[in-house]
């Protein structure tokens, strides 16, 4: 019996152990809990009372991996990215490669065009040396005779680089133009350039002007083949010649601009009388010159005109310098007041001027022959080797090349 009674003690202290054995294993298993959590417990055990769990604190964002951008992201962000600036070398080295490509010009080429030729006005005087430099390789692209040509907004690649020189402005871009003076015959670039200087320095430059118009009229003389119009350089010489041109009278002497030009115009030359005195007796030089030059232009159309002009010739009353104004006048053109009725803006015959208008008379054949044949008188009545020879041949050139278009 008491053997009995201890099996039954030994077998209940080994399923005590057992139990406990499990439990222990059980609770190694589980992760313990946190302070916190045992706290919560002990506060759910006393009230009783659920409460909404608080939202689990986001992982730190180190802790994440960075997502691949997308493509077109990516291209954005490209985009948005500021690129270094292009040197003025760069972008006169595409505008040339742009203009030299054969084939239209397309509107994409176009606008980067214009592109490059406004980052080079915005860099200044620093883009003049890299516009210098094309400029003296007289290279150049006429716009106009390709297709697509009249979206560069300029005619031709110089004449691109040229206003880009005026708007940089600064004695850097001035150098840079009278280098163009000195080195090119083509008298709208000169026309251009002069008209720039004028602006920018007035006065300053002008000696510069006038040789360049003068020397371009001096090689297109010895090569009458070439078709060169050369107008712009007369007009030159009008403009900007010895003191006592119509653009100064227009200035500084207005009341006998006025005069000299309102008398030129009445009809059935009512005013040539008074021109004639004024000519004679003007207190200014100015005036007389002006007289002048609209006796010249009374010319065209009055025979009366013609014999007071021959008779001022013979009385050696024209200067060399004057008779440089007064070769185009002879080949067409007409002065007006700025404000009196005048052709349209566009057309290439007119051309305005601070204070007056000019337009050239000889468009027709029948027009050109009477106008060459006015000249053909005058030229028999100066001496053959001067000054004034050379201006009635050039105009007289200029006339010819007009009726071979």
């Amino acid at each position: 019996m008491a053997h009995n009674r201890k099996g039954i003690v030994l077998g209940t202290i080994a399923l005590v152990g057992l139990i406990v054995c499990l439990v222990a294993f059980k609770a190694s298993r589980s992760p313990a809990p946190t302070r916190a959590e045992s706290s919560d417990t002990q506060a759910l055990a006393v009230s009783e009372v659920k409460t909404p769990a608080l939202p689990v604190a986001a992982p730190a964002r180190d802790n994440f991996t960075q997502p691949t951008p997308s493509l077109e992201a990516a291209k954005t962000l490209l985009a948005a990215t500021p690129t270094t600036p292009r040197t003025p070398q760069q972008l006169v080295a595409e505008i040339l490669e742009i203009t030299s490509t054969d084939g239209p010009i397309t509107a994409e080429k176009a606008e980067k065009f214009k592109h490059n030729l406004e980052e080079l006005v915005k860099q200044g005087a620093a883009s003049v040396p890299a516009i210098r430099e094309l400029l003296e390789k007289k290279i150049e692209y006429n716009f106009a005779d390709a297709s697509g040509g009249e979206q560069m907004g300029y005619a031709s690649l110089r004449a691109s680089l040229i206003d880009a020189l005026k708007q940089i402005g600064g004695p850097e871009a001035q150098e840079a133009m009278v280098q163009v003076l000195q080195t090119s015959a083509l008298p709208s670039e000169l026309l251009e350039i002069a008209k720039n200087l004028d602006q920018e320095a007035p006065g300053l430059y002008r000696d510069q002007v006038l040789n360049a118009a003068r020397e371009s009229l001096a090689i297109a003389a010895t090569n009458l083949s070439a078709n060169i119009e050369l107008g712009p350089a007369f007009r030159i010489l009008q403009n900007y010649g010895d003191a006592n041109t119509i653009a100064d009278a227009a200035k500084s002497d207005p009341a006998n601009f006025n005069n000299a030009i309102n008398l030129a115009n009445m009809p059935e030359g009512q005013g040539l009388a008074a021109l004639v005195q004024m000519a004679e007796n003007s207190s200014s030089g100015s005036g007389q010159t002006i007289a002048t030059e609209m006796i010249a232009q009374m010319a065209g159309q009055n025979s009366k005109a013609i014999d007071a002009l021959m008779q001022m010739v013979q009385n050696n009353q024209i200067s060399n310098g004057t008779w440089e104004k007064l070769a185009p006048i002879l080949g067409g053109d007409q002065y007006q007041i700025a404000d009196s009725p005048a052709q349209s803006p566009t057309d290439p015959n007119v051309s305005q001027t601070s204070g007056f208008t000019i337009i050239n008379t000889a468009t027709t054949s029948d027009q050109i022959n009477q106008r060459i044949a006015l000249i053909d008188k005058f030229l028999g009545t100066v001496p053959s080797d001067s000054a004034a020879a050379a201006s009635l041949r050039n105009q007289r050139n200029i006339l010819t090349q007009k009726l071979g278009k």
